[in-house]
């Protein structure tokens, strides 16, 4: 008898299953940038010769990339671009916090116009709120993989992959 049949799979075999769910289902997309935006800390003076360092909240972080992609629809759609749902550009963004506890962003970002410069864009996210790497995507090197990897994965039981733009209307659970 094969006892090995009978033991429920192990979580991180589902977790497994759900990343090659997650990035199958961002690879259908056409994406133009691969990004990553991170966010100045919060410095507050505490005393005379004292500083509080606090970071963003989570809220916060998707306020600010929400904010970006609302200016970028205005420059390419027009300033009643909310006004067609279907219309705008596409992001899949994760959030991971780096070891100090601030967090940053990995986003892919799709159905941009050559016209938009990646370099204006890292300009208007570092005068707003810190540095931008916006990389231009190159299908097969494996962004939707890093995207959908584990560390986005379960955080506090929740899959933490956002879907902005047209794609907000349309966000199934992936099979697998």
């Amino acid at each position: 008898m094969n006892h090995g049949q009978s033991i429920p799979q192990k979580a991180g075999n589902v977790k497994g299953q759900l990343t090659e769910a997650w990035s199958a289902y961002l690879q259908q997309f056409s994406w133009d940038h691969f990004s990553t935006f991170t966010f100045r800390p919060i410095v507050r003076p505490v005393g005379l010769n004292r500083q509080e360092i606090t970071y963003i909240h989570p809220e916060s972080v998707q306020k600010a990339l929400r904010r970006l992609i609302n200016e970028l629809n205005k420059e390419i759609f027009g300033q009643r671009y909310w006004k067609r749902p279907h219309e705008g550009i596409i992001v899949a963004a994760a959030m991971e916090r780096q070891q100090s506890g601030n967090p940053h962003v990995h986003a892919l970002m799709g159905n941009i116009p050559s016209r938009i410069s990646r370099k204006g864009i890292e300009s208007w996210w570092f005068e707003k709120q810190g540095i931008a790497r916006v990389k231009e995507y190159k299908h097969g090197m494996g962004a939707e993989e890093y995207l959908s990897k584990l560390a986005y994965l379960f955080k506090d039981g929740q899959v933490e992959i956002d879907l902005l733009g047209p794609l907000e209307h349309y966000q199934p659970a992936p099979r697998y």
